[in-house]
């Protein structure tokens, strides 16, 4: 599914949504800011399991102790927000919804939706929580925080020059060729088939030799036509993520071609295809100046100036938070009941 939806999905299950727990099981704590508020043992076990899941192994003493603290932190916040104003109205959160719902296509209902994020192991209102939380978290930091936010240092150059330094062994373009093809795709991989298959990319070459430019076979292609091809040229590299993707009839055939030749018609399993490389870029230690993706703008100075602001500010929202729970918990009634 979407990469949106896939991080949801790991940051849902990562993180505690006590807010919403149903009261199941012997009280394993309460909260209490302005409101006493009841952590369940089995509500919190679930949330345990779900956590264990996706790592793949069971947390410690330590990291369940933790983890209750952050179920606690959670409720803390809820109470905090509800107590000094900080709202979040519920047509605020429904949009969000309504992003996560589009990425799955224009047609989906709610009951299809919904389908969805159960088989993700998600509740509707887990997710509404999650967003809620999110917004009032933005809010509370514009609320308390502004003069601290814009007193934050700049990212300056000796910065960027320092952290690329350090990471420039691994700032390494592989090597690149820049390819378009065609494509005659087997329909039933039957004999007759892949005999006709074959006749077709044959019949490309020929109008080829006969003085037909590739890009004009390229941009002629129709969907529904005999044969396909890709709309533009894209940056192949030489790795293993590349070998794997394309197999290696594919990626052999780009790096033997020479720039501004195309290649004799070979057959995968998906068909017979026709690759032409136009430009060869050799492997290199990217400078400051070097998009960091060949035919993409950003360039590595500014990846690297976006990495160091994105650190910085998780760092100040870290200390942020640690301040407000402290201060939180001197003003709140929290009994440990239970054994996380």
């Amino acid at each position: 599914m979407k990469k949106m939806l896939a991080l949801l999905v790991i940051a849902l299950a990562a993180g505690p949504l006590f807010a919403q727990a149903t009261a199941l099981g012997a009280p394993i704590a309460t909260v209490r800011l302005t409101k006493t508020e009841i952590i369940y043992d089995s509500s919190f076990r679930a949330d345990v399991a779900k956590v264990e899941k996706l790592r793949g192994s069971p947390l410690s003493e330590e990291e369940r102790k933790a983890f209750l603290d952050d179920v606690m932190n959670d409720l803390l916040f809820f109470q905090f927000c509800a107590r000094d104003g900080i709202t979040v109205a519920d047509s605020e959160v429904e949009s969000y919804i309504a992003k996560v719902r589009s990425q799955l296509g224009p047609s989906v209902t709610d009951a299809q939706f919904e389908a969805y994020l159960t088989s993700q192991g998600i509740m509707l209102a887990d997710l509404r929580s999650y967003y809620r939380k999110q917004i009032l978290v933005q809010r509370w930091l514009t609320k308390d925080k502004a003069a601290e936010i814009a007193a934050m240092p700049k990212i300056t150059g000796s910065d960027i020059m320092s952290v690329y330094e350090l990471y420039k062994s691994k700032l390494v373009r592989p090597d690149t060729a820049r390819v378009a093809f065609l494509f005659v795709a087997f329909k039933d991989k039957t004999a007759e088939d892949k005999a006709r298959s074959a006749a077709e990319a044959k019949a490309l070459v020929t109008r080829l030799e006969k003085g037909e430019s590739f890009d004009a076979l390229r941009l002629g292609a129709v969907d529904g036509g005999s044969y396909n091809a890709s709309r533009d040229y894209f940056f192949f590299e030489r790795s293993e993520a590349y070998l794997k993707q394309f197999g290696s009839r594919f990626y052999d055939t780009v790096f033997a071609l020479k720039d501004g030749s195309y290649s004799a018609p070979f057959e995968t399993d998906n068909g017979w295809w026709i690759v032409r490389r136009a430009e060869f870029f050799p492997q290199k230690t990217l400078e400051l100046s070097d998009p960091v993706k060949l035919g993409q703008a950003t360039t590595v100075e500014a990846y690297l100036s976006q990495l160091l602001a994105q650190q910085r500010e998780s760092e100040f929202i870290q200390k942020a938070f640690a301040e407000l729970f402290t201060k939180l918990r001197s003003q709140a009634d929290i009994k440990i009941l239970g054994k996380p």
